[in-house]
C-alpha cells in the first residue's frame, strides 16, 4: 500500500458524520465526513467499530518516539509544526466491534495492547481518542511509516512483557 493508499484508507474509514473541529477550545461540531474532512481535527472512528488506534505524544520529536523506544511503526505520524507533538495512528487489521453488542474478550484484549502500547510510546494518559490530528488536513506535517494495517498480535508481540490479560 502506497504513502497515499493508507490516507485514502483513512478517509474511507472515517464516520459517516464525524465530529469535528479547526479549534479544540470551540467545541465540535458534527457533520457529513466531506465537510468534516477541512477541519483540523476529525474523530477516526465511529461508534460501533474502531479501525484506529491513535496515541498523543506530547514531547518535541514525538513522530519519531516509536522507533526510539523500539515500538512498532504507526501508519500515520500527523505532527504539529509549531511544537513537534504528534498523534501516532495505528490502522487495524480487523476492526474491533465497539458496539453494545460486542464482544467483550476482543475488548479486553484490545485495551491490554493499547495500554501496554501507551506506556511504552510515554503517550497521553489522559487522551480519549476521540479525535485526532487530521492526517487529510495541510496544517500538519503528516508522514506514512508502515504501510500496511496491523494485526492485533503484531502490535505487541512479546508476551514476557505482556499485560495482564494477554
Amino acid at each position: 500500500m502506497t504513502d497515499r493508499a493508507q490516507l485514502e484508507l483513512f478517509r474511507e474509514r472515517l464516520p459517516r458524520k464525524p465530529y469535528h473541529t479547526d479549534e479544540l477550545t470551540t467545541g465540535l461540531s458534527i457533520a457529513d465526513v466531506s465537510r468534516a474532512l477541512g477541519a483540523r481535527y476529525i474523530q477516526p472512528n465511529g461508534p460501533t467499530h474502531r479501525h484506529w488506534i491513535v496515541f498523543d505524544v506530547d514531547q518535541p520529536a514525538a513522530t519519531l518516539s516509536w522507533d526510539d523506544v523500539g515500538a512498532p511503526a504507526p501508519n500515520i505520524t500527523v505532527t504539529n509544526r509549531a511544537n513537534g507533538h504528534a498523534h501516532l495512528i495505528y490502522g487495524l487489521e480487523t476492526p474491533i466491534r465497539t458496539a453494545p453488542d460486542g464482544n467483550v474478550a476482543p475488548l479486553r484484549y484490545a485495551a491490554a495492547i493499547e495500554a501496554a502500547l501507551r506506556e511504552k510510546l510515554g503517550a497521553d494518559l489522559g487522551y480519549s481518542g476521540l479525535i485526532c490530528k487530521n492526517p487529510l488536513h495541510t496544517h500538519w506535517l503528516v508522514q506514512v511509516w508502515e504501510p500496511r494495517v496491523w494485526p492485533w498480535a503484531k502490535l505487541y508481540p512479546v508476551r514476557e512483557n505482556a499485560p495482564v490479560g494477554l
